[in-house]
Protein backbone atom coordinates (compact mmCIF):
# COMPACT_ATOMS: atom_id res chain seq x y z
CA UNK A 1 0.00 0.00 0.00
CA UNK A 2 1.43 3.36 -1.06
CA UNK A 3 1.76 5.97 1.72
CA UNK A 4 1.19 9.65 1.00
CA UNK A 5 0.19 12.95 2.57
CA UNK A 6 -2.79 15.27 1.99
CA UNK A 7 -1.87 18.75 0.75
CA UNK A 8 -4.26 21.61 0.06
CA UNK A 9 -4.17 25.11 -1.34
CA UNK A 10 -6.14 27.82 -3.14
CA UNK A 11 -3.48 28.65 -5.72
CA UNK A 12 -0.51 26.81 -7.25
CA UNK A 13 1.93 28.72 -5.05
CA UNK A 14 0.09 27.52 -1.93
CA UNK A 15 0.38 23.93 -3.05
CA UNK A 16 4.03 24.39 -4.06
CA UNK A 17 4.91 25.44 -0.51
CA UNK A 18 3.13 22.38 0.88
CA UNK A 19 4.97 20.14 -1.59
CA UNK A 20 8.28 21.42 -0.24
CA UNK A 21 7.27 20.58 3.34
CA UNK A 22 6.11 17.11 2.30
CA UNK A 23 9.27 16.33 0.36
CA UNK A 24 11.47 17.46 3.25
CA UNK A 25 9.55 15.07 5.52
CA UNK A 26 10.19 12.11 3.21
CA UNK A 27 6.91 11.86 1.27
CA UNK A 28 6.82 11.42 -2.49
CA UNK A 29 3.06 10.69 -2.86
CA UNK A 30 0.13 12.97 -2.10
CA UNK A 31 -3.53 13.84 -2.49
CA UNK A 32 -3.88 17.43 -3.68
CA UNK A 33 -6.98 19.33 -2.54
CA UNK A 34 -8.11 22.35 -4.55
CA UNK A 35 -9.77 24.84 -2.20
CA UNK A 36 -10.94 27.61 -4.52
CA UNK A 37 -13.33 27.73 -7.43
CA UNK A 38 -12.23 28.98 -10.84
CA UNK A 39 -9.34 26.57 -11.26
CA UNK A 40 -7.87 26.70 -14.77
CA UNK A 41 -6.01 24.20 -16.90
CA UNK A 42 -3.00 26.55 -16.85
CA UNK A 43 -2.94 26.45 -13.04
CA UNK A 44 -3.09 22.67 -13.12
CA UNK A 45 -0.09 22.69 -15.46
CA UNK A 46 1.77 24.81 -12.89
CA UNK A 47 0.92 22.30 -10.17
CA UNK A 48 1.97 19.39 -12.37
CA UNK A 49 5.31 21.08 -13.07
CA UNK A 50 5.86 21.63 -9.33
CA UNK A 51 5.19 17.93 -8.69
CA UNK A 52 7.74 16.88 -11.31
CA UNK A 53 10.34 19.34 -10.07
CA UNK A 54 10.11 17.91 -6.55
CA UNK A 55 9.87 14.25 -7.46
CA UNK A 56 6.33 14.07 -6.09
CA UNK A 57 3.32 12.20 -7.49
CA UNK A 58 -0.38 12.86 -6.95
CA UNK A 59 -2.49 9.74 -6.50
CA UNK A 60 -5.76 11.68 -6.02
CA UNK A 61 -7.16 15.17 -6.50
CA UNK A 62 -9.60 16.58 -3.99
CA UNK A 63 -12.15 18.71 -5.85
CA UNK A 64 -14.87 18.92 -3.22
CA UNK A 65 -17.92 19.95 -5.18
CA UNK A 66 -21.15 19.61 -3.17
CA UNK A 67 -23.43 17.29 -5.20
CA UNK A 68 -26.53 18.76 -3.53
CA UNK A 69 -25.50 22.29 -4.58
CA UNK A 70 -23.07 21.72 -7.45
CA UNK A 71 -22.88 25.38 -8.54
CA UNK A 72 -22.35 26.78 -5.02
CA UNK A 73 -18.73 26.76 -3.78
CA UNK A 74 -19.53 28.24 -0.34
CA UNK A 75 -19.47 24.96 1.59
CA UNK A 76 -16.66 22.95 0.01
CA UNK A 77 -14.75 25.46 -2.12
CA UNK A 78 -15.32 24.18 -5.65
CA UNK A 79 -18.14 23.60 -8.14
CA UNK A 80 -19.20 21.18 -10.84
CA UNK A 81 -17.42 23.38 -13.38
CA UNK A 82 -14.15 22.95 -11.47
CA UNK A 83 -14.72 19.21 -11.33
CA UNK A 84 -15.11 19.16 -15.10
CA UNK A 85 -11.82 21.03 -15.55
CA UNK A 86 -10.02 18.60 -13.24
CA UNK A 87 -11.47 15.48 -14.86
CA UNK A 88 -10.33 16.65 -18.27
CA UNK A 89 -6.85 17.50 -17.00
CA UNK A 90 -6.05 14.21 -15.29
CA UNK A 91 -3.51 13.47 -18.00
CA UNK A 92 -1.62 16.57 -16.85
CA UNK A 93 -1.80 15.82 -13.13
CA UNK A 94 -1.08 12.10 -13.39
CA UNK A 95 -3.75 11.20 -10.82
CA UNK A 96 -6.77 9.15 -11.87
CA UNK A 97 -8.94 9.55 -8.75
CA UNK A 98 -11.00 12.62 -7.90
CA UNK A 99 -12.40 12.96 -4.38
CA UNK A 100 -15.52 14.75 -3.11
CA UNK A 101 -18.17 14.26 -0.41
CA UNK A 102 -21.61 12.72 -0.94
CA UNK A 103 -23.17 16.11 -0.23
CA UNK A 104 -24.75 18.20 2.51
CA UNK A 105 -27.36 20.90 3.03
CA UNK A 106 -25.42 22.28 6.01
CA UNK A 107 -23.35 25.44 5.70
CA UNK A 108 -20.14 23.72 6.81
CA UNK A 109 -18.77 20.41 5.64
CA UNK A 110 -18.29 19.01 9.16
CA UNK A 111 -21.83 19.87 10.26
CA UNK A 112 -24.72 17.44 10.07
CA UNK A 113 -28.13 18.26 8.60
CA UNK A 114 -31.26 16.30 9.47
CA UNK A 115 -32.46 16.30 5.86
CA UNK A 116 -29.24 15.03 4.27
CA UNK A 117 -29.86 11.28 4.50
CA UNK A 118 -33.10 11.14 2.54
CA UNK A 119 -34.10 9.18 -0.55
CA UNK A 120 -34.59 12.42 -2.47
CA UNK A 121 -31.03 13.53 -1.77
CA UNK A 122 -29.71 10.09 -2.67
CA UNK A 123 -31.51 10.54 -5.99
CA UNK A 124 -29.84 13.93 -6.45
CA UNK A 125 -26.43 12.37 -5.76
CA UNK A 126 -27.17 9.50 -8.15
CA UNK A 127 -28.24 11.89 -10.93
CA UNK A 128 -25.15 14.01 -10.29
CA UNK A 129 -22.84 11.01 -10.74
CA UNK A 130 -24.72 9.86 -13.83
CA UNK A 131 -24.33 13.31 -15.34
CA UNK A 132 -20.62 13.55 -14.53
CA UNK A 133 -19.91 10.15 -16.09
CA UNK A 134 -21.97 10.96 -19.16
CA UNK A 135 -20.04 14.19 -19.76
CA UNK A 136 -16.51 13.05 -18.91
CA UNK A 137 -14.34 12.06 -21.86
CA UNK A 138 -11.38 10.79 -19.82
CA UNK A 139 -10.84 7.06 -20.35
CA UNK A 140 -9.45 6.04 -16.98
CA UNK A 141 -10.70 7.71 -13.82
CA UNK A 142 -12.61 7.12 -10.59
CA UNK A 143 -14.98 9.39 -8.71
CA UNK A 144 -14.11 8.68 -5.06
CA UNK A 145 -16.84 9.68 -2.62
CA UNK A 146 -15.60 10.65 0.82
CA UNK A 147 -18.21 9.47 3.30
CA UNK A 148 -19.29 11.21 6.51
CA UNK A 149 -21.94 10.32 9.09
CA UNK A 150 -23.73 13.65 8.71
CA UNK A 151 -23.96 13.64 4.91
CA UNK A 152 -26.18 11.97 2.30
CA UNK A 153 -24.61 8.52 2.84
CA UNK A 154 -24.30 8.38 6.64
CA UNK A 155 -23.01 4.83 7.18
CA UNK A 156 -21.47 1.89 5.39
CA UNK A 157 -24.78 0.08 4.84
CA UNK A 158 -26.29 3.10 3.08
CA UNK A 159 -23.17 3.53 0.96
CA UNK A 160 -23.24 -0.07 -0.26
CA UNK A 161 -26.98 0.06 -0.91
CA UNK A 162 -26.50 3.27 -2.86
CA UNK A 163 -23.65 1.83 -4.90
CA UNK A 164 -25.77 -1.16 -5.86
CA UNK A 165 -28.45 1.22 -7.14
CA UNK A 166 -26.13 2.90 -9.66
CA UNK A 167 -26.27 2.02 -13.35
CA UNK A 168 -23.44 -0.37 -14.22
CA UNK A 169 -21.62 2.17 -16.39
CA UNK A 170 -21.61 4.61 -13.46
CA UNK A 171 -20.87 2.11 -10.69
CA UNK A 172 -17.66 1.05 -12.42
CA UNK A 173 -16.43 4.66 -12.18
CA UNK A 174 -17.38 5.19 -8.51
CA UNK A 175 -15.27 4.25 -5.49
CA UNK A 176 -15.24 5.40 -1.87
CA UNK A 177 -12.75 6.89 0.56
CA UNK A 178 -12.05 4.33 3.26
CA UNK A 179 -11.93 6.20 6.57
CA UNK A 180 -13.73 4.56 9.47
CA UNK A 181 -13.37 7.60 11.72
CA UNK A 182 -15.90 9.51 9.59
CA UNK A 183 -18.56 6.96 10.59
CA UNK A 184 -17.70 6.62 14.29
CA UNK A 185 -20.42 8.56 16.05
CA UNK A 186 -20.80 8.88 19.84
CA UNK A 187 -23.14 5.86 19.72
CA UNK A 188 -20.42 3.73 18.10
CA UNK A 189 -17.46 5.14 20.03
CA UNK A 190 -17.65 2.84 23.06
CA UNK A 191 -16.77 -0.08 20.77
CA UNK A 192 -14.72 2.01 18.36
CA UNK A 193 -12.04 -0.55 17.48
CA UNK A 194 -14.54 -3.26 16.56
CA UNK A 195 -16.71 -0.73 14.72
CA UNK A 196 -13.69 0.53 12.76
CA UNK A 197 -12.86 -2.99 11.58
CA UNK A 198 -16.50 -3.63 10.65
CA UNK A 199 -16.63 -0.43 8.60
CA UNK A 200 -13.38 -1.23 6.80
CA UNK A 201 -14.37 -4.81 6.05
CA UNK A 202 -17.74 -3.72 4.63
CA UNK A 203 -16.47 -0.89 2.41
CA UNK A 204 -12.98 -2.17 1.64
CA UNK A 205 -13.80 -3.88 -1.67
CA UNK A 206 -15.18 -0.58 -2.99
CA UNK A 207 -12.30 1.58 -1.76
CA UNK A 208 -10.47 3.99 -4.03
CA UNK A 209 -8.42 5.92 -1.48
CA UNK A 210 -7.67 5.39 2.21
CA UNK A 211 -7.56 8.45 4.47
CA UNK A 212 -5.48 8.02 7.61
CA UNK A 213 -6.60 9.90 10.69
CA UNK A 214 -7.73 9.06 14.23
CA UNK A 215 -10.66 9.92 16.49
CA UNK A 216 -11.29 10.80 20.11
CA UNK A 217 -14.47 11.50 22.09
CA UNK A 218 -15.50 11.68 25.74
CA UNK A 219 -14.61 10.16 28.13
CA UNK A 220 -11.18 9.94 26.48
CA UNK A 221 -11.00 13.63 25.62
CA UNK A 222 -12.67 16.44 23.73
CA UNK A 223 -14.24 15.35 20.41
CA UNK A 224 -11.80 15.52 17.55
CA UNK A 225 -10.23 13.84 14.53
CA UNK A 226 -6.47 14.21 14.99
CA UNK A 227 -3.79 12.68 12.82
CA UNK A 228 -2.93 8.96 12.81
CA UNK A 229 -1.99 7.62 16.25
CA UNK A 230 -3.00 10.84 18.00
CA UNK A 231 -6.44 9.67 19.09
CA UNK A 232 -7.93 6.64 20.82
CA UNK A 233 -8.03 3.97 18.10
CA UNK A 234 -5.88 0.86 18.37
CA UNK A 235 -4.02 2.07 15.34
CA UNK A 236 -1.90 -1.00 14.67
CA UNK A 237 -5.03 -3.15 14.47
CA UNK A 238 -6.77 -0.54 12.34
CA UNK A 239 -3.86 -0.47 9.88
CA UNK A 240 -3.93 -4.25 9.65
CA UNK A 241 -7.65 -4.17 8.84
CA UNK A 242 -7.06 -1.55 6.16
CA UNK A 243 -4.40 -3.75 4.58
CA UNK A 244 -6.58 -6.87 4.67
CA UNK A 245 -9.78 -5.34 3.34
CA UNK A 246 -8.93 -2.46 1.02
CA UNK A 247 -9.05 -2.99 -2.73
CA UNK A 248 -5.74 -3.70 -4.53
CA UNK A 249 -3.58 -0.65 -5.30
CA UNK A 250 -5.53 1.60 -2.93
CA UNK A 251 -3.19 4.39 -1.73
CA UNK A 252 -3.26 5.60 1.88
CA UNK A 253 -3.13 9.34 2.54
CA UNK A 254 -2.26 10.95 5.89
CA UNK A 255 -4.52 13.85 6.82
CA UNK A 256 -5.27 16.31 9.65
CA UNK A 257 -1.57 16.83 10.36
CA UNK A 258 0.29 20.18 10.26
CA UNK A 259 3.55 20.40 8.29
CA UNK A 260 5.59 20.44 11.50
CA UNK A 261 4.35 16.91 12.22
CA UNK A 262 4.60 15.39 8.74
CA UNK A 263 7.85 13.56 9.50
CA UNK A 264 6.79 12.33 12.95
CA UNK A 265 3.55 10.83 11.62
CA UNK A 266 5.41 9.16 8.76
CA UNK A 267 7.83 7.60 11.26
CA UNK A 268 4.92 6.43 13.45
CA UNK A 269 3.24 4.72 10.51
CA UNK A 270 6.47 3.07 9.36
CA UNK A 271 6.90 1.66 12.86
CA UNK A 272 3.25 0.53 13.07
CA UNK A 273 3.08 -1.45 9.80
CA UNK A 274 5.63 -3.01 7.47
CA UNK A 275 3.73 -2.97 4.18
CA UNK A 276 4.16 0.64 3.07
CA UNK A 277 5.43 1.63 -0.37
CA UNK A 278 6.94 5.11 -0.26
CA UNK A 279 7.22 5.86 -3.97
Amino acid sequence: MKLGIMLAGKKPEDITAKLDHAREAGYSICQLNLLQTGVTRAELVQIADALVDRGMRAVAIGCYVNPLKPDDPSCMGTTAADLDVVLHALDILGARKVVFYSGTLASHVSESHEENATESNEAILRDFLIGVVANTRARHYYLCIELYHGHVLPNEEKAIEFHNSLPEAVAERVRYVLDATNFITPERYSDKDREAVNIVSALGPLSGVVHLKDCIMPPDGDPGMPGPGMGALDYASYLQALKEHSAPDTPAVVRNVPPTEYADVRDFLLRSADYWELA
